[in-house]
C-alpha cells in the first residue's frame, strides 16, 4: 500500500499533484527550493512541509516535479548526501528532463542502495489536481508493482514501457508533436498580416479541414491573459532545447526542434511564466508584424 508519499516541487504540477493525492486522504508531504512555497501550499491542501530532507523517515514514493535536469540532479544528490535516499522506497522522476541525464540517474540511485523509475506524465494542472494524469513508467521490473500502485493514484492511464530511458524519450517525442503547433501557427498568422488577409476568413477555411479544430483551440488560447497556465512558455523553451540537445549528443542533426526552441526562447524573454500558446502572440509583437 502506498499511503505516505513526498512530492518535490511546489510548481504549476507538483502543486496540482499534492492536491489531488491530498484528496484521497493520502499522508503528502511537501519539498520546495523555497520554503516559503511549500508553506503556502501546505496552507490551502492538507500537506506537511519537509524543511529539512534529512529528517525524512519511511516514505513510499517521491515523486519529483521539477523544472529541468539539474534541478532533478541536485535533489538527488541531496537525498544521497543527507542519507534520506534510504528513508525512501521509490524514486519516481515525473520532470521533463533528456534520457541520457535519466539514465545517469538510474545508475547513482542504484548505486546508493535507491530504486528509480521514470513517470513522465501527459495532461497539465487540472489532469493531475483531478488525478487523470497518463503516466508513462520505465524502470527495472522490480519496480514495477509499487510504480504502477503509485502513479495509480494520481492517472487514468498508466503505461509501463521498459527500462530507463524510454519513458522520457517517449515524453519528448510527444511533447515534441504537442508543442509544436504555436510556431507554426504564428508563422501562418505573420504571412496573413503581410498581406493583409483577414484572419476570420482564415478560420473559416480552417474549420473545414482536420486541423481546423486545434486552430481554433490555439488561437483562443493566444489571445487569453489572466488565469493560471497549464504549461510555461519557459516549459515549453526548456522541452525543445532538451529535444534538441538529446538529438545532437546522438550525431543526429535537430533541424525541427532547435527552430523551435528558437521560437519559444524569444517569447520567454518577454513573458516565461504565461501559458504556452501566448508565445504565438508575443513573438508576432517581438517581430513588429503587430
Amino acid at each position: 500500500m502506498v499511503s505516505r508519499i513526498l512530492v518535490a516541487g511546489a510548481g504549476l504540477m507538483g502543486s496540482s499533484l499534492a492536491k489531488c493525492l491530498s484528496s484521497k486522504k493520502i499522508e503528502v508531504y511537501v519539498y520546495n527550493r523555497s520554503v516559503e512555497k511549500a508553506r503556502a501550499l501546505c496552507s490551502e491542501v492538507e500537506c506537511s512541509v519537509v524543511e529539512n530532507l534529512g529528517g525524512l523517515r519511511d516514505i513510499d514514493a517521491a515523486v519529483m516535479f521539477l523544472f529541468d535536469d539539474n534541478a532533478v540532479l541536485d535533489f538527488t544528490r541531496m537525498l544521497i548526501s543527507n542519507g534520506s535516499l534510504k528513508e525512501i522506497k521509490l524514486l519516481v522522476n515525473s520532470s521533463t528532463i533528456s534520457p541520457e541525464t535519466s539514465l545517469t540517474l538510474y545508475e547513482v540511485v542504484k548505486n546508493n542502495g535507491g530504486v528509480y523509475v521514470e513517470s513522465p506524465v501527459y495532461g497539465s494542472t487540472d489532469e493531475a489536481s483531478s488525478c487523470n494524469l497518463i503516466s508513462m513508467l520505465a524502470g527495472d521490473e522490480e519496480a514495477r508493482l509499487i510504480a504502477e500502485r503509485t502513479a495509480s493514484l494520481y492517472s487514468s492511464r498508466v503505461f509501463w514501457v521498459g527500462r530507463v530511458p524510454k519513458a522520457m524519450a517517449l515524453k519528448l517525442s510527444l511533447n515534441n508533436i504537442g508543442l509544436s503547433m504555436p510556431a507554426v501557427l504564428a508563422e501562418s498568422l505573420i504571412l496573413l498580416d503581410l498581406y493583409n488577409v483577414d484572419v476570420k476568413i482564415f478560420e473559416d477555411i480552417a474549420s473545414t479541414l482536420w486541423f481546423g479544430s486545434i486552430i481554433k483551440r490555439y488561437l483562443e488560447r493566444a489571445e487569453r491573459t489572466g488565469g493560471k497556465p497549464r504549461f510555461t512558455v519557459a516549459g515549453a523553451a526548456k522541452d525543445y532545447r532538451v529535444i534538441s540537445y538529446t538529438l545532437l549528443a546522438k550525431g543526429k542533426h535537430p533541424l525541427i526542434s532547435h527552430a523551435i526552441a528558437g521560437f519559444y526562447d524569444l517569447a520567454a524573454r518577454v513573458s516565461p511564466g504565461e501559458d504556452y500558446p501566448r508565445a504565438i502572440s508575443l513573438y508576432r509583437k517581438l517581430t513588429g508584424v503587430r
